[in-house]
């Protein structure tokens, strides 16, 4: 995978969500400074990556009403992105294990607490494994347990 980090630096993240497929990106300087914003991710990769901020903007925002003005002006300021589990394997904070691709390298404790009825997420400790970020697999039911979920957890600060 890749060493690409989007959003807020690890030190200074709320939480990191890690994520299977790398975004294209306006150029290549510009993301490894952690330059580009989620209306540039967007515009450069569509309604795939609408979806996928959307969903982290649901999660995160502090305020669920205003998650939309959330994901355009503060996402990337609280949420970091990484790409490849070496980058989270020190943070202390809460992670988004996205997708079924780290599995292997994070995998779902047996005693993980389980989210969600038809579409699931496990959590123990700091992580969080959730489906996909596609509201296929990803609906606004297993968005608003996880949240419930999320303000019992220490390491996560609104």
């Amino acid at each position: 995978m890749s060493g690409l980090w989007l959003g807020a630096p690890i030190n200074r993240a709320d939480c990191v969500f890690l994520l299977p497929n790398l975004p294209c990106l306006p150029n290549q300087s510009e993301a490894l400074e952690g330059d580009v914003s989620a209306s540039q991710l967007i515009e450069l990769n569509g309604n795939h990556w609408r979806k996928i901020l959307t969903i982290m903007a649901k999660l995160t925002t502090p305020n669920y009403s205003d998650w939309r003005q959330f994901r355009e002006n503060q996402l990337f300021s609280k949420v970091g992105l990484a790409f490849s589990f070496s980058q989270i394997e020190r943070y202390k904070g809460l992670v988004f294990i996205v997708g079924k691709t780290f599995r292997d390298s994070a995998p779902i404790p047996d005693f993980a607490d389980v989210y969600g009825e038809s579409h699931l997420a496990y959590s123990a400790g700091s992580y969080i494994w959730t489906p996909y970020l596609d509201y296929r697999q990803f609906p606004n039911l297993l968005i608003e347990s996880l949240r419930e979920r999320m303000s019992e957890i220490p390491c996560y600060k609104h």
